[in-house]
């Protein structure tokens, strides 16, 4: 299936409309940023290649390819290519929520749940392929790659703007900060 047959329609649209207007307290409150909304706009910018498809380019080696469509204080978004074997290691998006949308190939996102030993933590890895969203809220730590054979492509929405990320590695199965990157400095 090529990206630009690809459906990605569904009630979003009702969602989509007021995306600005919920951005405004930078919170999460009725009338704030929500993961639907940041969800109805990867939506929008994935089924529209005119938007995209001129930009892509791949990165080499572990290294990804990127490019911020928009971005304002309320929200970003940006364009990711993926090679094979191309992934984010584990981080969160500071004080943001997101979404992402498959537009060609796949993606493997590992999230954490508590494991049977107290304070300790298990993967746990979700596949979403071209045509699929993934919505996530704030202190949301996830693992993003490509683990598939064929490159993949995908737009990500953030609000507010990342001002930071902390990255992070599991040591003995318990989660260890690694980094914590802000905007503007490590970015």
């Amino acid at each position: 299936m090529s990206a630009t047959s690809l459906n990605f329609s569904d009630d979003s649209d009702r969602l989509d409309t007021s995306f600005a207007s919920t951005l405004r307290t930078g919170v999460p409150t009725p009338d704030g940023p929500s993961v639907a909304a940041a969800a109805a706009l990867v939506r929008r910018v994935a089924a529209d290649p005119t938007r995209w498809r001129d930009l892509v380019r791949y990165g080499q080696g572990d290294e990804r390819w990127y490019a911020r469509l928009d971005v304002d204080p309320e929200h970003e978004v940006w364009l990711i290519s993926w090679l094979p074997g191309q992934e984010t290691g584990l981080h969160d998006h500071g004080e943001a929520l997101g979404a992402f949308a498959v537009i060609q190939g796949a993606l493997t996102e590992t999230t954490l749940a508590p494991d049977v030993v107290p304070g300790a933590v298990r993967r746990v890895r979700r596949r979403f392929a071209a045509g699929q969203v993934r919505g996530f809220g704030y202190e949301h730590i996830h693992d993003v790659g490509n683990a598939g054979g064929q490159p993949a492509i995908s737009v990500h929405a953030y609000a507010p703007s990342l001002t930071a990320m902390t990255r992070y590695s599991l040591v003995e199965n318990r989660l260890t900060i690694v980094s914590s990157d802000r905007a503007g400095v490590d970015w």
